[in-house]
């Protein structure tokens, strides 16, 4: 039986060549990795965009949770209410423990500042302190202003010096109720 040229072609071409297969293992291994690390990286960005967020929001709540016990109304966070303006210090703040829907779970002790929540829910720990400030503009021996130092750490568990915080000031003004 005599094989025409057709066939013969065609027996040749049924396979990869091994050059043909060694490139595409190369292209492969080149690739995956790359592809990989993207999406890593865009996770990350994500949740750090989200604790951001989410940081400003809490900072937020805590304003106007602390502007509200300093007008004598009912504050699940400040009970008592916390002498304006100053109250806590930078070294031993008060303590907010929030879950990852940024609700309020309870007040934290100095351990937990420390060396991190023991709590399951706790996500975000908040330290909240403040100080009287001078306006620039008036010369008065009233206390007119609060400056008040908020930080939102998210990973409560984590100890204070691996925590990743976000920092924020806020001045509230006395609190006059009529």
């Amino acid at each position: 039986m005599k094989l025409h040229l057709p066939q013969i072609k065609r027996l040749h071409r049924r396979g990869l060549t091994l050059m043909e297969t060694v490139i595409a293992l190369g292209v492969i291994a080149v690739a995956v990795p790359l592809v990989l690390s993207a999406t890593a990286v865009s996770t990350r960005s994500r949740i750090h965009a989200e604790t951001d967020t989410r940081s400003a929001w809490l900072a937020r709540t805590i304003q106007r949770e602390l502007t509200d016990a300093w007008r004598n109304l009912p504050s699940a966070m400040f009970t008592p209410a916390p002498s304006f303006p100053n109250f806590a210090s930078a070294n031993a703040p008060e303590v907010l423990l929030f879950d990852a829907e940024g609700r309020f779970l309870f007040r934290g002790t100095s351990h937990d500042y420390l060396n991190g929540s023991r709590h399951p829910q706790a996500v975000y720990l908040v330290s909240v302190h403040s100080q009287r400030q001078n306006p620039a503009n008036i010369t008065t021996t009233e206390n007119l202003l609060a400056r008040v130092q908020i930080t939102v750490a998210h990973n409560a568990k984590a100890p204070l010096a691996k925590r990743n915080p976000c920092a924020y000031t806020v001045l509230i003004p006395r609190q006059i109720t009529p």
